[in-house]
């Protein structure tokens, strides 16, 4: 099971995702993240995760076209593996992530989206993937509604 599923499970929830995807330019947000020119295709998989039919958040995952063109990511149906799984069979193990975390106020189609309340932050966390010859292969998007979401960090001293 992918590892959303398993966590909405773990909290005795049912976990749903509506996925769409689609092959659209970088951008000018996207590109640096995945070391490509923003006018360079990438494969983006389209995301509105549910726990118990409540909307919990949007995942946005945008891939080099030239890695998952053709693959089980660019299948709108459910991943059942993981993506990361299907990555690792492509040849590309993800080996580290850079996370990048902002708060801020959501986007009309975000609040429409996750049903949030006025005046309900979002925050955006947009984690970078690198395979094992340290190439980005993924920029997930997360949109967390902030009075549904704690992040929770455990960082070693060493």
């Amino acid at each position: 099971r992918d590892t959303f599923a398993q966590q909405i499970e773990a909290q005795g929830k049912v976990p749903r995702q509506v996925s769409t995807t689609e092959v659209v330019p970088a951008g000018a947000e996207i590109a640096p993240h995945l070391a490509l020119r923003p006018d360079q295709s990438v494969g983006v998989r389209r995301r509105v995760m549910y726990a118990n039919d409540e909307p919990l958040q949007l995942g946005d995952s945008y891939y080099p076209l030239d890695i998952v063109d053709g693959s089980k990511i660019m299948d709108p149906a459910d991943v059942v593996e993981g993506t990361d799984q299907v990555l690792e069979d492509l040849g590309h193990i993800p080996t580290r992530y850079e996370d990048e975390i902002t708060w801020r106020m959501p986007t009309a189609e975000e609040s429409a989206k996750l049903r949030l309340a006025p005046g309900v932050p979002a925050g955006r966390l947009a984690r970078t993937s690198f395979d094992q010859h340290d190439r980005p292969i993924e920029v997930y998007v997360v949109i967390l509604p902030g009075d549904r979401h704690v992040l929770l960090y455990d960082v070693s001293a060493e």
